[in-house]
């Protein structure tokens, strides 16, 4: 077997990885396919381990132990200084539901499980990833997913005497039909989850196998610079194209791990590789971004995630630039100073203590999250303003009753004629007034309220989301209601209708986007069909258009930080004129289609807004819970629009 050795070549492909991550994730304009670098990475560790792997084994010098402990020199020192550099300036900057969060982030970043944990957390109430400083760990903990498993596999087909390649591929094909089966039915768990990702360090390991294991890396080829010259022009196609919003990694994927593949064969050889692989990629500048990428990586997107808790969803240029330029400065004394020294430090207690320090920084993880280590002292002015942010429970007080796991489907009231709340989030915070109404009607012939509705769940016949399959039964159990609940006199439709037709979200209707003007206007067409259905069936229908949102209503907004975590008020005003010039076309629409059909309509403007301006506050503090969703407890007492649809 050809013995291992360095090549800076891949090197300077860590540097593109890194290099596409970190300006997608600042600048996505700049290269809109750029978190394909993850990619790239993959295939890179599954080429490197594997290598080690395979001459282990043709040594007969693996070692479970060995292995193990060289992943925890390569992987800890760095990554306990980001935790904990980021737990302490949480500590400082952030509201304690938000240093909850990154304590259980930073716990689950120990047990390599935070892909587990954001694609769990991954929904309509999520918080913005841009706001979770450690969301990117979650490569992390993939890779390291893969090699709890990997080793294992390689060990029991050298045993057998199996053929290694003939497994290593059907694990391969296995790996990449499930990512593109899952690529269509669940985005969220093809892009975060394991065995939908193995594929890309399975291609990494075949082409080690392919020079280490067969003496393939020094043959002298023609075709280098060829490989070399396929492989940029697919990760040029890839970072160019490929964009947020596409079904990711799906066949798309085929893009990176193809050209980082071509690439690596490209540059085998040493000095007889491809000349890109020579003179570009072994440039001694690009080698030094690929010395520093791993503390890079860990380092650029927490700070830049801080910067956009501080200074809101799009901060300005330059603090974008400052943020980088810390990174890299960050990840070069950490890579000098941590990283260095401590892989290399010939002590027999290094790894123990790595161990301890890492199992001591989960420990604090969890206590964050557990809340008993606590960020530092809200100003009072703060304190009043965080619970009003903590009421958002709008369920409460209402019966569940059996339906889909993924829908909220309930009830309140006595036993008579029936008033069918119908919708998305935005209908559930309603029903806070809804339960006030009805709390006290026990009995037969007393007024009852059914509520089916789910979080981001289009009350559109025939609109889908990508991902959320849990919305598909919206509409077979309102017909089940209909044809089982003949009480259901009332039928009132609520949701956010601004979210479903706006281009960057991605609800479909056959498979076309709501934000094409043509589909628009059949998807309303098919709107204006269910309800008139409705009426002709006896039901009285009701439609309620939408609620103010806009950042600056947004109550997370109302106090501006600062990186020191001081607090000043930024509360700005918003008109109902604001609303209308955004929305007020789509609903003029919905409202025509709506009146057309035999529904009325209520029009929550007329209550939310006063004198021409939108409530932000009252004297219990904000009077949403988000940019959109009305809190509970403004609701139960000052929203009296839908009084009506229970009224006896």
């Amino acid at each position: 077997m050809t013995t291992l050795r360095y090549r800076s070549d891949i090197d300077g492909l860590r540097a593109v990885a890194v290099l596409g991550v970190v300006i997608y994730h600042a600048f996505p304009w700049m290269i809109p396919g750029g978190f394909i670098g993850v990619d790239i990475f993959f295939v890179i560790s599954g080429y490197l381990i594997s290598g080690i792997l395979y001459k282990g084994h043709k040594q007969d010098s693996f070692s479970f132990r060995e292995f193990y402990a060289r992943r925890i020199r390569r992987l800890f020192p760095a990554l306990i200084t980001v935790l904990l550099l980021c737990l302490a300036y949480g500590w400082l900057i952030l509201m304690p539901e938000e240093f909850q969060q990154l304590g259980k982030h930073m716990a689950a970043g120990t047990l390599f499980i935070q892909n587990i944990i954001f694609w769990q957390e991954s929904g309509y109430f999520d918080t913005a990833a841009s706001l979770k400083p450690l969301l990117h760990l979650w490569s992390l903990a993939v890779e390291e997913q893969f090699y709890i498993f990997f080793p294992p596999i390689l060990l029991l087909v050298w045993k057998k005497k199996w053929s290694l390649v003939f497994v290593s591929i059907i694990l391969l094909i296995i790996s990449f039909f499930g990512n593109l089966v899952m690529s269509r039915q669940s985005g969220v768990a093809d892009f975060f989850l394991t065995p939908y990702r193995a594929w890309e360090f399975l291609g990494g390991s075949l082409l080690a196998w392919w020079h280490y294991d067969r003496g393939h890396e020094n043959e002298v080829s023609t075709y280098r610079d060829a490989f070399s010259c396929g492989g940029i022009a697919l990760l040029v196609l890839g970072f160019a194209f490929i964009k947020t919003g596409d079904s990711y990694p799906g066949w798309r994927a085929i893009l990176p791990v193809a050209g980082t593949l071509l690439l690596m064969e490209g540059g085998a050889g040493g000095l007889k590789g491809a000349w890109v692989n020579q003179k570009i990629l072994s440039n001694p500048v690009v080698i030094w971004i690929g010395l520093i990428s791993y503390p890079l990586y860990l380092f650029h997107w927490p700070i830049l995630s801080f910067v956009h808790i501080v200074k809101g969803e799009s901060p300005k240029p330059g603090y974008l630039f400052i943020a980088l330029t810390l990174s890299v400065l960050l990840a070069a004394l950490t890579y000098y100073f941590v990283e260095k020294k401590l892989r290399h430090h010939k002590s027999r207690w290094t790894v123990p203590a790595l161990v301890s320090a890492f199992i001591i920084t989960g420990l604090l993880g969890f206590l964050a999250w557990q809340k008993v280590l606590m960020p530092r002292p809200l100003p009072n002015e703060v304190i009043k303003f965080k619970s009003a942010l903590e009421d958002k429970d709008s369920l409460r007080g209402l019966v569940g009753l059996n339906g889909p796991k993924s829908l909220c489907f309930d009830q309140i009231g006595g036993t008579g004629a029936t008033t069918l709340f119908f919708g998305d989030s935005n209908m559930q915070h309603y029903a806070p007034r809804i339960v006030e109404l009805l709390k006290n009607n026990h009995g037969p012939g007393k007024r009852r309220a059914l509520l089916l509705t789910g979080g981001g769940c289009p009350p559109l016949p025939e609109v889908t989301i990508d991902g959320n399959k849990g919305c598909l039964e919206l509409f077979p159990k309102l017909y089940d209601l209909l044809n089982q609940e003949s009480g259901i006199d009332r039928i009132v439709i609520a949701a956010r209708w601004d979210l479903y037709f706006s281009k960057d979200t991605s609800y479909h209707f056959h498979g076309e986007r709501l934000c094409e003007a043509s589909t628009k206007q059949e998807v309303l067409n098919r709107f204006g069909e269910l309800i008139h259905k409705l009426v002709e069936r006896g039901k009285k229908v009701t439609v309620v258009l939408g609620t103010p949102n806009d950042g600056v209503l947004d109550p997370r907004h109302f106090y501006k930080r600062d990186f020191v975590g001081s607090y000043s008020k930024n509360l700005k005003t918003f008109s109902k004129q604001d609303y209308l010039n955004k929305n007020g076309a789509l609903e003029h629409e919905i409202a025509a289609v709506a009146l057309a059909n035999g529904a009325e309509l209520i029009e929550p403007l007329d209550s939310l807004c006063i004198n021409g301006i939108c409530i932000a506050e009252n004297e219990d503090g904000p009077i949403r819970y988000d940019i959109n969703h009305l809190r509970p407890g403004y609701v139960r007492e000052h929203v009296h629009y839908l009084d009506r649809t229970v009224a006896p």
